[in-house]
């Protein structure tokens, strides 16, 4: 599998959860009850202030490039699945939204918490697999 694919779907999950109501307030600008689209020209700046919201939600704090790696690599080692990897991608999330939660978490972590993980889905594919 493509990571690059997980990668966007990583950064396009936060990005829509953190741009949720300029999401919504576009769509509302957009909504016609005639059969005929509403010039976009109309709502312009619902378009701007959407996109200028997911450049910023784009950037990533550098403290949070060791949770987005553990994210992707166990995408990418579980074929996608979202359930197996849903800890990485929450500790993912929480520093993106916080730095500073996130460094009180390592902070309070202990010592084989911060080793690095090792994603073997064949290996233990009994401790993996919550659909069998």
């Amino acid at each position: 599998m493509d990571t690059k694919s997980f990668e966007v779907m990583l950064h396009s999950q936060y990005a829509f959860d953190k741009c949720r109501e300029n999401v919504h307030t576009y769509e509302d600008c957009r909504q016609t009850s005639d059969p005929i689209p509403k010039d976009p020209r109309l709502c312009r700046q619902e378009a701007r202030n959407l996109v200028g919201c997911y450049k910023e939600a784009e950037k990533m704090h550098p403290l949070c490039l060791a949770p987005f790696n553990d994210a992707r690599e166990c995408l990418f080692k579980s074929d996608g699945n979202l359930f197996n990897c849903r800890p990485f991608i929450d500790l993912y999330v929480v520093c993106q939204k916080d730095e500073n939660e996130y460094q009180e978490i390592l902070k309070n972590s202990t010592t084989k918490q911060r080793q690095p993980v090792i994603f073997d889905f064949f290996k233990h594919r009994g401790h993996f697999d919550r659909y069998t």
